[in-house]
């Protein structure tokens, strides 16, 4: 599997906010400017490039993950959903907890459920792939200025077991967050997400 990074730090987004995880990020994206305009928000640009990084088996990564939780991202890591299916599968061996984040717009890997899977929908669509149907833990919607609440009420509809998670755009500033904030308000069951690893300075 083609890895950029693998690093310990804390959580900082959605529900798990707080928690040491090891963070296995993969190159490559399916969601680059010139598709969506998600791109814009994008913290870790350098994990478009598919060739970028390093090449590592499975078992190697596995051997690198020091954290009873993983979170595995990207850049898109669905684009390499066979190798986190092995990988997932070994981690469970030695016992490590592992989560997800992805766009969606690719199927979930093959096998078992993950333990944790956010799923965060892109413009302009917001569309998530059918396989994901009964697989979402968690929905992260960025709250930009395009946001409207009716495209989050309809993920929630769709997938009423996830967690729904609005994140003010990081550079939307005070108006942004004032958008979430309300929208998050008139839907109790909903909650905010703030960067916490930015505001800290942490990766």
């Amino acid at each position: 599997m083609r890895v950029i990074e693998i690093f310990d730090s804390i959580q900082g987004e959605g529900v798990w906010a707080g928690v040491p995880m090891t963070f296995v990020r993969l190159a490559g994206c399916n969601a680059p400017l010139w598709k969506l305009g998600c791109s814009l928000w994008c913290d870790t640009r350098g994990s478009w490039d598919p060739t970028a990084g390093v090449d590592f088996s499975a078992a190697e990564v596995a051997s690198r993950v020091t954290m009873p939780r993983v979170c595995i991202t990207g850049g898109e890591p669905m684009l390499q959903g066979a190798e986190v299916a092995r990988l997932a599968a070994l981690l469970r061996l030695q016992g490590v907890r592992v989560h997800v984040e992805t766009n969606g717009t690719l199927p979930p890997p093959p096998g078992p459920a993950l333990d944790w899977t956010t799923v965060s929908p892109k413009p302009p669509d917001y569309r998530v792939a059918p396989g994901f149907a009964g697989r979402v833990d968690e929905l992260k919607v960025v709250v930009d200025g395009g946001f409207r609440a009716e495209v989050a009420e309809r993920l929630a509809a769709a997938h009423p077991a996830a967690a729904m998670c609005l994140q003010p755009e990081a550079g939307g500033g005070a108006e942004m967050v004032a958008a979430a904030v309300t929208a998050v308000l008139a839907h109790p069951s909903w909650r905010l997400s703030a960067q916490v690893h930015a505001l800290l300075g942490l990766r």
